[in-house]
């Protein structure tokens, strides 16, 4: 299949919003008000699960394979750079950050109310489990409407349970609070890249005056500081049904606007280029902001200036970094050598039996 433009702006728009927000971070910043009750940066992620659900559905392979190699280039990195963290964190703070290593040991990370001490490495849990769904219930099957209707209930009643309990990172980290984004991908799977038309103009202002006018009348709803979802300021036992809804509308409506605007966008060098370095500065970005802020912040005088400085240099910084690693590392080589082992090891344990 041709490379598709609306994956490389989904991952670079997505990841620039995920670096947007975690720099900003204030929830009174307008950035952040557009798309509760959940935070703007979130919509970035929806766009990384819709592109593994559209992909996936046009995946023609369905061996175990297909699990292993998209995992071992996140598996592969996120480690390395776990690593690198502990090592650095021991002599500075003396503290080897052990919770960066839960996403590895099959994701259990998602049963835990709070995020690793990198906090974006949660995605990797919910990641494997993302493909683990595809490959156990999903491979070679067709998503219907009904999937949707279906999948939609489940996260929206599965959300507002947790919300109940007060269990809000489980419930933003577990497989059901994505569910229906990642199925709307396989369900979308046969619209590719098209033509640039007038209309779509039309589309971008108008989802923008939808955007601005949805900000205002919630700010008087929502509770501003609640985290990593916002809480309605309720008391109402239909808060947590309510308040799960309109997670499943604004991750729905968002996703599906930019994809219908970004597979009718020209190609760009540019973009591809922060879209194949996604990967690692996901990893890389928030410990980065954790260590020069401070530096970068020293250089300007106002609030605004510091943030657009720090945003720029660490989007366009980690992305650097990731290009530099990636012209000196072959991960196929290690992937393939991986792969190899793995079969060896379960014919030897197989022989054994």
């Amino acid at each position: 299949m041709d490379r598709q433009r609306f994956i490389d702006w989904l991952k670079a728009i997505g990841m620039l919003a995920i670096v947007i927000g975690h720099v900003i971070g204030s929830p009174y910043n307008v950035f952040n008000l557009v798309s509760q009750p959940v935070y703007t940066k979130q919509l970035g992620v929806c766009f990384f699960i819709f592109i593994i659900g559209w992909s996936l559905a046009n995946q023609q392979k369905t061996s175990f394979k297909v699990v292993f190699d998209r995992v071992f280039p996140v598996y592969f990195y996120g480690i390395l750079f776990a690593l690198l963290i502990s090592s650095i964190s021991i002599f500075t703070i003396n503290d080897l950050n052990e919770s960066n290593y839960l996403p590895f040991i099959l994701g259990i990370n998602v049963l835990f109310n709070n995020f690793p001490a990198n906090p974006t490495t949660w995605y990797i849990g919910t990641y494997l489990h993302v493909l683990l769904f595809w490959f156990l219930f999903l491979r070679g099957r067709k998503i219907t409407t009904k999937h949707l209707l279906i999948s939609l209930l489940v996260e929206i009643v599965f959300r507002a349970l947790l919300f109940f309990v007060d269990k809000n990172f489980i419930a933003y980290m577990l497989l059901p609070n994505w569910l229906t984004v990642f199925l709307l991908g396989g369900y979308l799977y046969q619209r590719k890249d098209t033509r640039w038309q007038a209309k779509t103009a039309l589309l971008v202002v108008g989802w923008s005056i939808v955007l601005a006018l949805w900000a205002s009348p919630l700010n008087s709803l929502i509770s501003p500081k609640s985290f990593p979802i916002r809480a309605l300021m309720t008391n109402s036992d239909w808060a947590p049904i309510l308040r799960s809804s309109l997670v499943s509308f604004i991750y729905i409506a968002n996703t599906y606007v930019f994809f219908e605007i970004f597979r009718r966008l020209p190609k760009s060098a540019i973009v591809e280029f922060f879209a194949r370095n996604s990967l690692i500065t996901f990893i890389i970005h928030m410990p980065l902001i954790y260590a020069l802020n401070e530096e970068v912040y020293s250089h300007f005088d106002s609030l605004w200036s510091k943030k657009l400085a720090l945003i720029l240099f660490i989007f366009i910084g980690s992305a650097l970094i990731s290009e530099i690693i990636q012209r000196f590392v072959n991960i196929k080589y290690f992937q393939e050598q991986s792969w190899a082992c793995t079969i060896k090891m379960l014919k030897i344990t197989g022989d054994n039996r």
